[in-house]
């Protein structure tokens, strides 16, 4: 049977920050956010501490953090992501 990982990313109306909340297979897994014109993923539903990587290009982000749940999909699985 064929199971896909779902990654979806949704932008949060925030009035502090923009953010985008990344979300896996239903649950928040992450965030990015901007800083200084750099995109960063904070891994974690509620790390806001210590980003694991950072991007100029938010595309390309959202590239990565996709490849990186791949990685990370159990090895008795198929690594199929959808994106939103």
């Amino acid at each position: 049977m064929l199971q896909i990982a779902i990654v979806m990313f949704h932008e949060v109306d925030h009035p502090d920050a923009w953010r985008i909340d990344v979300v896996v297979e239903g649950a928040v897994a992450g965030h990015i956010d901007r800083a200084g014109g750099t995109y960063r993923y904070f891994e974690g539903a509620h790390n806001d501490v210590i980003w694991s990587f950072a991007d100029l290009d938010l595309p390309r982000l959202e590239s990565r953090i996709r490849a990186t749940v791949m990685d990370q999909a159990p090895s008795d699985r198929p690594a199929t992501v959808q994106a939103d």
